[in-house]
């Protein structure tokens, strides 16, 4: 009777934890899409990779072109299969004076990446973007491996009493392959991560088997780093990881700060 009400205790507590870390999810959603930006690089145009189109405030299209050897651009998105975007302020103002150099002193207009079909026959223009951000990340961890410790053999655990809910923060490389129908997010997230999951402790998990008067189950925080291999807002993650029990006999668990490994998914928190 006592294993069951604490095991009821222990998914009640990491439902808690999932509502507080969708509340959190909600909260940096903005903050995610804001962290992003695009590498408008020189070289790609110069080398006919895609082609930008300006239209000033007029709407009329003028020749413009990039002097910088790369420019930041954000808000970049599908209008009727035209993708669109702008260019992010620029630390420099060596351009300033050159009219058709995109500069701080050029107008405020549309600027397209011509991916555009002319004739029913074409084939499908694609534009490939480079792209950067500090992001949030959600992740699941169902699928962990502990190694060997205390003469016990590694252990693999997929239930959903061990399962891991964490937050992480990393740095995100990527690419955006774009054409007239869609705008896909390929990409790489390195951080770190915190949050929560459950230790169980028996005899065969604890240095002393004589101060357990029976099985049970903790509260721990598990923590580590991770690495995220992501298509849009939804990746699978590989984590190296340690979690730190904080209930009643955690100083006797032989899994107390120890390494394990897991894989995941993971959710970029509307990102993109």
């Amino acid at each position: 009777m006592d294993k069951r009400l604490n095991s009821i205790s222990m998914k009640v507590f990491i439902l808690a934890g999932v509502l507080v870390l969708t509340a959190f999810t909600i909260a940096v959603q903005a903050q995610n899409s804001g962290n992003l930006y695009y590498l408008i690089k020189k070289k790609d145009i110069d080398n006919d990779k895609f082609k930008i189109i300006y239209k000033a405030p007029d709407g009329l299209i003028q020749p413009i072109r990039i002097c910088y050897e790369k420019l930041k651009a954000e808000g970049l998105s599908l209008q009727d299969g035209i993708a669109v975007f702008h260019f992010e302020k620029i630390n420099s103002s060596f351009y300033d004076t050159i009219p058709d150099c995109i500069s701080n002193n050029t107008p405020l207009g549309q600027f397209e990446i011509d991916i555009a079909k002319r004739k029913i026959g074409d084939k499908n223009t694609v534009a490939k973007l480079p792209f950067r951000a500090w992001s949030w990340n959600i992740t699941l961890i169902p699928y962990r491996v502990r190694f060997a410790q205390n003469s016990y053999p590694v252990y693999a655990e997929a239930s959903a009493d061990a399962l891991a809910v964490s937050a992480m923060y990393g740095y995100t490389v990527g690419y955006a392959k774009i054409n007239h129908e869609s705008i896909t997010h390929y990409h790489t997230t390195f951080g770190p991560f915190v949050g929560l999951t459950s230790a169980d402790l028996n005899i065969e998990t604890v240095t002393i088997p004589s101060k357990l008067t029976r099985d049970q189950s903790n509260v721990a925080i598990t923590y580590g780093l991770s690495a995220i291999f992501g298509r849009d807002n939804f990746g699978i993650s590989l984590s190296l990881g340690f979690d730190m029990s904080i209930g009643k006999n955690s100083d006797i668990w032989i899994y107390q700060n120890k390494p394990w490994f897991g894989i995941g998914i993971s959710s970029g928190l509307g990102i993109f």
